[in-house]
């Protein structure tokens, strides 16, 4: 058994005989809406500790983010507590060491979504690999695909191999649009260029790919307007409100997510995290739709809900 594999053991009987695990079909006793976040991760907590030590400016004050949980058995507790509080149902997987983790000790809550190897030449045997995961279960998406960490603009003609494979057999897209971390260039990235991120780049893969179900995540911001005209002009785009959701102010949030609603509508918006390290940041963000004003109640249903479940033809509930 080698040393990673003895990690995700070891994560999974811990959370398994500690704190259980959460079913899609538990009785919902408080009435709450179900809840599918289309974007989470099963990320190295102490990676963060270590990238977040002394940060707290701007919109990546420490209030923002919360209480950071750097123990990886404390982090699958809390996460998994966090869902079950908030009534969500699914999880679509996209990043982190740990997502396996995740996966093998709750199957039935969580979809995986496949990240290729962006620092590859040539991705067409890599594509094959893919289609062949598709095919036999493994992964229900593509992405997140964080090609502004590479430098690489969202229009870029390497990934088209996947992008074919995701389009014949009707699997979404997600993909990383504006938005950083603190400090990108010395934190995340040398390579790290916002512009490079711009939703209106996706036009390119829109034209080349009619069919091809795209999901805009970060809602693009600072390319808000930019995300909204592409969001409201093709069909098979969709915008998604991970990281947006509990790092912008609430003034700004909303101001986005109800001009997005008024002008695109509810069914175009999906809802998600990315927890990361920050597992509170789940309930907090599922408030934060049940609690807009206005939204009505079929526009919460359909973002905390109805639309995913409907992407990735999860039965209702």
């Amino acid at each position: 058994m080698s040393m990673k594999t003895q990690t995700f053991f070891h994560l999974s009987v811990v959370c398994f005989i500690m704190f259980g695990c959460t079913s899609n079909e538990q009785p919902n006793t408080n009435n709450q809406m179900p809840v599918f976040d289309v974007a989470m991760q099963g990320v190295n907590p102490a990676w963060f500790e270590r990238a977040m030590e002394g940060v707290d400016f701007g919109i990546h004050r420490v209030e923002k983010y919360g209480e950071l949980v750097a123990d990886s058995a404390d982090l699958f507790h809390q996460s998994f507590e966090q869902m079950e509080m908030n009534n969500v149902r699914y999880g679509l997987l996209s990043h982190g060491a740990y997502k396996e983790a995740f996966m093998e000790e709750c199957p039935e809550m969580f979809l995986l979504s496949y990240e290729p190897d962006l620092s590859l030449k040539d991705h067409t045997v890599a594509a094959l690999e893919f289609e062949k995961n598709i095919i036999n279960g493994r992964y229900a998406a593509l992405g997140e695909l964080g090609l502004i960490y590479e430098g690489i603009p969202l229009n870029t003609s390497d990934l088209y191999p996947y992008y074919e494979v995701a389009q014949k057999h009707d699997i979404p897209v997600f993909i990383h649009t504006g938005f950083s971390g603190p400090n990108p260039q010395q934190i995340l990235s040398p390579a790290f260029r916002i512009s490079t991120a711009n939703p209106l780049l996706l036009e390119d893969v829109i034209i080349d790919f009619p069919d091809l179900k795209i999901v805009m995540m970060h809602m693009g911001w600072p390319f808000f307007d930019e995300a909204l005209y592409i969001l409201g002009s093709y069909p098979n785009l969709y915008m998604e409100t991970s990281v947006a959701i509990w790092l912008l102010g609430d003034q700004l949030f909303n101001r986005l997510l109800s001009e997005a609603v008024a002008t695109a509508g509810s069914d175009k918006i999906l809802f998600g995290t990315l927890q990361m390290a920050w597992p509170e940041v789940i309930g907090r963000s599922v408030k934060t739709i049940q609690e807009a004003e206005y939204l009505s109640h079929d526009d919460k249903r359909a973002i905390l809900w109805e639309n995913a479940a409907t992407l990735f033809e999860i039965e209702e509930m």
